[in-house]
């Protein structure tokens, strides 16, 4: 019978990368953290790590185990919810993490609504990026995330254990002046801006790729990460800026005017949780309120 306590070692192990950053991690001596592996190692009946250099690397064993631990944490994540959520009579605590604009709109929706019906269950929030978010998620940190990607991607790295709650796409646009030149456009193409100032998030990887491959290198005027800053520098006059039709739906400078951005691949939103945590009543509930919030969209 394997130990719980001996795979929560081995998954911290794993994730710092030697028996002495896990140990300090834990709380933990390094004989005692070598000791549970000893243990672990014997009941298995095979190494579950090799050395490489000065760090560990783990077998597929080890590999397979970790692997195997993550999915029973969070059965055990997800019972301890479920024993809260019966004690508060159906109530309960999500602990919640989601991108920046599901937080300017689809989120605001959705817990408006839940706390009108549902005023025993609680929200927290952690607004983070979809890699940060997947890492709460997957470690525990969270109770149930809302990431994004775009509809050409693939199913990202560590999800493939978890449960995808697909709940809408929506289109990126260009956002503009009132009294820009293209602002009488139905859409426009990314190569018909070669020559504009930009207003952008500090993360926008696929918008310079996007431009280098139409050849040309981007003027930023400026890097900011907060949605109503960038809406107020775009009607500054400082450049334009690409924003998504979720963040759209929000409060909107009066100057300003949205066109689709053509042939630009549509984005996924979806919710992502430990497929047990979707059996604990609180969570459920919110998720409901999510899903009833996405069909607007």
């Amino acid at each position: 019978m394997l130990d719980v306590r001996q795979l929560e070692v081995l998954a911290e192990i794993a994730r710092t990368g030697s028996y002495t950053a896990a140990a300090a991690s834990l709380g933990f001596t390094q004989p005692a953290v070598s000791y549970q592996m000893r243990r672990l190692q014997q009941a298995v009946g095979t190494p579950l790590f090799t050395r490489v250099g000065r760090g560990l690397q783990l077998t597929p064993t080890g590999e397979s185990l970790v692997r195997h631990a993550d999915t029973i944490f969070s059965v055990l994540r997800a019972a301890d919810q479920d024993i809260a959520s019966l004690v508060a009579r159906g109530g309960g605590l999500v602990r919640m993490v989601a991108f920046q604009s599901s937080c300017l709109t689809l989120l605001p929706q959705a817990l408006t609504s839940l706390v009108a019906e549902h005023s025993d269950v609680r929200v927290t929030l952690v607004q983070a990026e979809p890699v940060e978010a997947r890492h709460l998620i997957r470690t525990g940190e969270a109770d149930l995330g809302l990431l994004c990607n775009w509809e050409n991607e693939d199913t990202p790295e560590g999800e493939s254990a978890m449960l995808r709650v697909p709940l809408m796409t929506d289109r990126r646009c260009v956002l503009m002046r009132e009294d820009h030149p293209l602002a009488g456009r139905a859409a426009i193409g990314l190569g018909e801006l070669a020559d504009q100032r930009w207003v952008m998030e500090s993360h926008r990887d696929r918008f310079a790729a996007a431009c280098t491959n139409l050849g040309f290198q981007p003027q930023i005027s400026a890097t900011v990460d907060d949605a109503h800053a960038i809406q107020a520098l775009v009607a500054a006059g400082l450049g334009i800026t690409l924003m998504s039709e979720m963040a759209l739906r929000g409060p909107l400078v009066p100057s300003l005017v949205h066109r689709p951005l053509r042939d630009w691949p549509l984005r996924r939103t979806y919710a992502l949780l430990w497929p047990d945590m979707a059996e604990v009543p609180a969570v459920a509930t919110v998720l409901r309120a999510i899903r009833r919030a996405a069909q607007s969209y």
